[in-house]
């Protein structure tokens, strides 16, 4: 399945696991790891979605703010990169806090 079409779910990830997610990206003390998890879901986008999640901003905000060559890509493909993002932002948590 491409990376567009996943869903959360298909990360096995929890609507409320999802609304811990978003909550503990905006916190400081993960910033590191939300740069981290930005790069593994796509080095190209990472400085975008690290964007996206701290500053709640979407991607027609920064698109529209953006010369449109630093964002060469799809609102949909945005978005699944940004949920593979937190999937990766995840993964990293679990192995922090172990």
């Amino acid at each position: 399945m491409s990376i567009r079409k996943m869903k959360l779910k298909d990360y096995g990830i929890t609507p409320g696991r999802a609304a811990e997610l978003k909550e503990m990206v905006k916190d400081k003390q993960y910033y590191s790891l939300v740069i981290e998890a930005c790069n593994r879901a796509n080095e190209f986008l990472a400085s975008h979605l690290v964007k996206s999640f701290t500053e709640s901003v979407g991607y027609r905000q920064i698109f529209k703010n953006s010369n449109s060559c630093e964002l060469p890509c799809t609102e949909n493909d945005f978005y699944g990169y940004k949920r593979k993002a937190l999937h990766e932002f995840d993964l990293l948590v679990k192995t922090v806090d172990l």
